[in-house]
């Protein structure tokens, strides 16, 4: 008995959120989250995301994994909103100098992009945020709720 509590508790993400604004706003809230400008945490928050507000789990995955070259295109533009935002004068930041910052000292590294980082993060609330948002509230009010399910 105990092992079909836990296949029906494994299944259960992959039949959530299968009516059609539920998965609109599934790809909505995934690229939001794909784009956020901290690497390595994506994941983590789409699944907590997804389980919170009952959307398709497997599908923001997906989704995820093909948007992802938009996080590494939009990670420096988001940091130098972001120092616009905060009047800071623009660094002229890499990859390639992050990459050999690492490898000269993991810490330094990261204590210097804390700040960059705060900047991204900033910038992505200010621009990504209310536009998804918006986009989510325009799709629950022009998908018909009769749509339920596909």
């Amino acid at each position: 008995m105990k092992i079909n509590k836990i296949i029906t508790k494994i299944k259960a993400p992959f039949y959530q959120g299968l009516g059609i604004k539920a998965i609109i706003n599934a790809i909505i809230v995934s690229l939001l989250l794909t784009i956020f400008p901290v690497f390595g945490v994506v994941t983590l928050l789409l699944t907590v995301v997804a389980l919170r507000f009952k959307l398709n789990l497997p599908l923001m995955i997906i989704i995820s994994y093909i948007a992802t070259p938009l996080q590494y295109l939009l990670f420096i533009p988001f940091i130098h909103l972001g120092e616009t935002i905060f009047n800071i004068q623009h660094s002229l930041i890499s990859f390639n100098e992050i990459q050999r910052g690492f490898n000269i000292s993991f810490w330094e590294t990261i204590s210097g992009l804390f700040f960059k980082l705060f900047y991204g993060v900033s910038a992505w609330t200010l621009v990504a945020l209310p536009i998804s948002l918006f986009s989510i509230l325009l799709n629950n009010k022009l998908i018909p709720e009769r749509n339920r399910n596909i």
